[in-house]
């Protein structure tokens, strides 16, 4: 480089930074901020023209876009974010996480820059944009977006508001953790503070016009929300649209939709939630949330609600996180012998008989005096919990060790569990007194190495272990929290973080809260939608140091709704991943996050009220039987006539695939709908069944007849090139499909199953989408991954629809690796199948793969009890 061109580009460095100060002090886009310095400063314009080219280019190298569903439309291909200020908010964040050691942050600067740049440009007066943002339950969502606000008010925004759950103890958690991490400096103005909430502000527009930032951390409660919307509304609509204003909602899915059943009527919190948003004039809204089932069931045609109309993007997590397919395994695909990926063995199974006695009685005067006494599993629990915090003593760490006990949402049982966890302890500690710790001894035996493999720091010896238990056992602290309880979770460092607390509660520890160093779950509640069930697991999250302690207490078959939620939680991260960086919108992105017919409920009935008039779609959707009636021959006959009736008059060609895979190509639309009306799965297959709300088998079929009627499906038989079981003595046999003898599948069922009601949890291998592709034509793309082969039939599928059809042996053995599975209980070989829809659009170039979810209005006969929490509704 010439001495002349490191010297222009030094003056073209200072230009650029003159340029990115402009448009932070005089509020303006990059163009109009060059233009200023051209006008004003006198400077050479190739000079302010390169530097505003390089700043173009630089922001366009952030990728704003890639990672995430936008509507393009509302951006217009610009990316207007420069990246993160020296000497700012960001820095000083960062520098804050650094100096705790925190792991990711490489990781956490870019998720956050391109969440970031995702917002509406603070430099350009009334533009506004919504969005929504998938972590994970206790995935650090809260350290994102405290960067993003870092970052956010770097580039121009100055008032943010954090919308912070339904409880006074999240809302109160959040605050102190913003607070200490960026709300702090005497650049912010704050509104609310830990002890309390948000108030009448009445002078709101000096505040606002006054101060570099202002900032308040309030609850989702009407009184709560009305006092912002008054606030709002008497700053003046001129300094308001200068003032950008970012509002973050935490735990998005929970009181944010409408929750009322008719499309006329709007609940109390959405509509002032909607009241708030009006009153931003320049701005962005940014829903967090590890479920967002719900938001995107909201009504994309209702510009007034919050449907994340502009962006959708998601948050990786790390491998060190413990999530539900970590934890519970996942129902999802086979390996080659037939089973699903099993979870690590910290789920412990509270039997049946122990669980009901924990279960309230339904009269609230009853539950006044209910007190039964702690049953055998949760003394275990108990037991391990001081086992596993001696553990973390002896390894040198000395912060919070937590134990959660959930079993009823009621609040009158919590006073008596506590008295009764209270009394346990000065047992075991009086028995420690006498140097009897047989009980912790037991736990020692029975628990230590049963995850060892995840271990990341060795494991003291049992003597070393043994003397710290009284130490342990004398610092416990028992608290209830719960919407009546005067104590909270208190995670405080100013209280101490050398702490062993039990925490004993229901609604208020159900959701967005942070159990400190939580190693032992007591769970005995359920729930019947996804969204509910998933944010109850407080036991998901990262375990640094104590990998192979954590253990979790659950009811029977709650473990089996949990590994099916890994499923689903796959599926919809899964899904928004696929089409990321493509041409579909956040509004098509959305009505395809609701295809997913059956199962559980995906979320409260009275926050789906607008699927009444949103259309939903099939378009590359799957679907697998893995539930089945063994017990009588007849329905296998019937089956296999399915699958003959289906493939009749066609001879089967073989595949290029491992296996004994055949194809018959071309099958229409038509004969697909018969085989669906002809097979018979067990009636809890739901979504090959009319027995449900959603009439998920009609709602197919008129999808078929209406998008893919034509030749232009596949059927791929899927034999077995192997004759043996995993066994290795077993043999598998065969079965005639099409006139060829076809090897039968090793497929094992849960340990729940019997010959009435085979569950097979999966059946489908993960290649099993793209099986009919040949592989010449998708070459070297990525197929590793759901979305990889979502993409490959997307783009090489050529719009064919596919039936896998699969003939299970009689015979298929568990192999003895499997904790869950045993051996099929049948003495009839079985026929299954899997469903891949085609991808289909319309002349209009938009997603033409739409059906009703219901067709009849439904009002519900009970509230959903997460959006109407424990005690009076009003958690102050």
């Amino acid at each position: 480089m010439s001495q002349n061109a490191a010297v222009d580009q030094t003056m073209i460095d200072l230009t650029k930074h003159l340029i990115e100060e402009t448009i932070n002090t005089k509020r303006l886009s990059l163009g109009g901020a060059a233009e200023f310095i051209k006008d004003s400063m006198g400077m050479a314009p190739e000079i302010v023209d390169e530097a505003h080219r390089q700043l173009e280019e630089e922001s366009r190298a952030i990728s704003t876009f890639s990672g995430a569903v936008v509507d393009s439309h509302s951006y217009g291909g610009q990316n207007w974010y420069l990246g993160p200020r020296d000497n700012g908010q960001w820095s000083k964040y960062l520098e804050l996480l650094e100096r705790k050691g925190t792991p990711g942050l490489e990781k956490l600067d870019e998720e956050t820059s391109r969440v970031t740049g995702l917002l509406a440009n603070p430099h350009n007066p009334g533009e506004k944009r919504k969005g929504m943002v998938m972590g994970n339950v206790q995935s650090g969502k809260t350290r994102n977006f405290a960067g993003v606000i870092a970052k956010a008010v770097d580039a121009g925004y100055r008032f943010v508001i954090v919308l912070s759950g339904m409880h006074n103890n999240l809302r109160e958690q959040t605050q102190t953790r913003l607070t200490e991490q960026v709300f702090s400096g005497s650049e912010w103005y704050s509104l609310t503070q830990s002890i309390y909430d948000l108030d009448l502000v009445t002078n709101a527009t000096q505040v606002v016009e006054n101060q570099p930032f202002v900032c308040a951390v309030v609850k989702k409660n009407t009184k709560r929300l009305a006092n912002l919307t008054r606030m709002l509304k008497e700053i003046p609509d001129n300094l308001l649209k200068l003032r950008p204003v970012l509002i973050i909602d935490d735990e998005a899915d929970q009181a944010t939709p409408n929750s009322m059943a008719q499309r006329a009527n709007i609940s109390a919190i959405n509509r002032r939630m909607r009241e708030v948003w009006a009153q931003v004039e320049t701005g962005s809204y940014v829903g967090y949330s590890a479920t967002p089932f719900a938001n995107v069931l909201i009504d994309p045609d209702e510009d007034e609600d919050l449907f994340p109309s502009d962006f959708i993007t998601t948050l990786a997590t790390g491998p060190e996180y413990f999530g539900a397919r970590r934890v519970f395994g996942l129902a999802d695909t086979v390996d080659d012998n037939g089973e699903t990926e099993p979870g690590l063995d910290m789920v412990r199974i509270i039997p049946a008989a122990e669980a009901e006695t924990l279960f309230p009685p339904s009269d609230a005067g009853d539950r006044d005096f209910f007190d039964p006494p702690l049953p055998a599993s949760l003394r275990d629990a108990f037991a391990w919990f001081i086992v596993a915090t001696a553990i973390r003593r002896a390894r040198g760490q000395m912060g919070y060790s937590s134990m959660l006990i959930h079993t009823t949402h009621y609040t009158a049982p919590h006073e008596a569990m506590r008295r009764r966890v209270t009394a346990l302890a000065k047992e075991l500690e009086t028995r420690v007194g006498w140097r009897d710790l047989a009980t912790f001894e037991h736990s020692w035996n029975d628990e230590t190495n049963r995850v060892a493999q995840e271990a990341t720091m060795p494991l003291p010896t049992w003597d070393d272990v043994r003397s710290r238990i009284p130490a342990v056992l004398a610092e416990l602290e028992v608290v209830v929290d719960n919407a009546k309880s005067e104590d909270r979770l208190d995670y405080d460092p100013a209280n101490g973080t050398e702490r062993t607390i039990i925490a004993i509660g229901g609604g208020t520890l159900a959701r967005g809260l942070t159990l400190e160093g939580l190693s032992v779950s007591y769970f005995t509640r359920t729930s019947s939608t996804y969204d509910t069930l998933m944010q109850m697991g407080r036991w998901f999250g990262y375990r640094p140091g104590y990998e192979d302690l954590p253990r979790v207490w659950v009811t029977e078959g709650l473990d089996q709704d949990y590994a099916f939620l890994a499923r689903v939680e796959d599926d919809l991260r899964e899904e928004i991943e696929s089409v990321q960086d493509s041409d579909l919108t956040p509004e098509e992105m959305g009505v395809r996050i609701r295809t997913h017919p059956g199962r559980l409920q995906i979320t409260a009935d009275n926050k789906m009220y607008s699927a009444e008039v949103v259309q939903l779609g099939l378009s590359d959707t799957a679907n697998q039987t893995t539930i089945l009636d063994g017990s009588d021959p007849r329905l296998t006959r019937a089956n296999l006539q399915a699958v003959e009736n289906l493939i009749s008059g066609e001879a089967p060609q073989p595949l290029n695939r491992r296996g004994k895979y055949l194809i018959v190509p071309d099958v229409s639309g038509q004969r697909v709908i018969t085989f669906l009306q002809s097979f018979r799965a067990h009636p809890d297959q739901k979504w090959l069944s009319n027995r449900t709300k959603q009439n998920n088998l009609d709602n197919m079929i008129h999808w078929i007849q209406e998008f893919a009627p034509g030749n232009i499906w596949n059927v791929v038989l899927a034999g077995n090139s192997r004759a043996m079981a995993p066994d290795g003595i077993t043999a598998l046999g065969t079965m005639t499909m099409g006139g060829i003898e076809l090897g039968c599948l090793n497929r094992s069922v849960l340990r729940t199953s019997t010959p009435e009601r085979l569950d097979f949890k999966a059946i489908m291998s993960p290649g099993d989408r793209i099986c009919d592709i040949p592989p010449a034509e998708y070459g070297d793309a990525p197929r590793d991954t759901k979305a990889d082969r979502r993409r490959i039939r997307r783009s090489y599928g050529h719009g064919r629809g596919l039936v896998v059809i699969y003939p299970i042996s009689s015979h298929s053995r568990a192999s003895s690796e499997a904790r869950e599975r045993m051996d099929i209980p049948t003495e009839e070989n079985q026929v299954a199948f899997s469903i891949f829809m085609p991808s289909i659009r319309d002349a209009d170039d938009r997603d033409g793969t739409f059906v009703s979810v219901r067709r009849t209005w439904e009002i519900p006969t009970a509230p959903d009890d997460e959006d109407f929490p424990e005690g009076d509704g009003d958690d102050e």
